[in-house]
């Protein structure tokens, strides 16, 4: 899979989709004061770059997170696999005698 690529459809995307919410939920949010208001009206102050910069760091950090993750998964079975064979080797010796 080509991630140079995927990154900018990725980054598209996720403008899209942002720009879409925000126009939508802007005036009734703007109502409310709240917090997510006050992201959503700076969301549709910003220009083109400033949104493709957000957007490239959001995925930055959830594609970083998401590895991390997967790394810690990947080692935390790593022992349980090594022992679950060590195990069975026991196991199988004691059967053996």
């Amino acid at each position: 899979m080509n991630t140079a690529t995927i990154e900018p459809m990725l980054r598209n995307a996720t403008i899209k989709a942002i720009d879409g919410v925000a126009k939508k939920l802007a005036t009734a949010e703007s109502k409310a004061g709240t917090k997510a208001a006050r992201l959503l009206s700076h969301w549709n102050d910003m220009d083109e770059a400033q949104k493709e910069q957000a957007a490239g760091i959001a995925i930055a950090t959830i594609t970083t997170a998401v590895t991390a993750i997967v790394a810690m998964r990947r080692a935390a079975k790593s022992p349980l696999k090594t022992a679950a064979k060590k195990v069975a080797k026991k196991v199988m010796k004691k059967r053996e005698r």
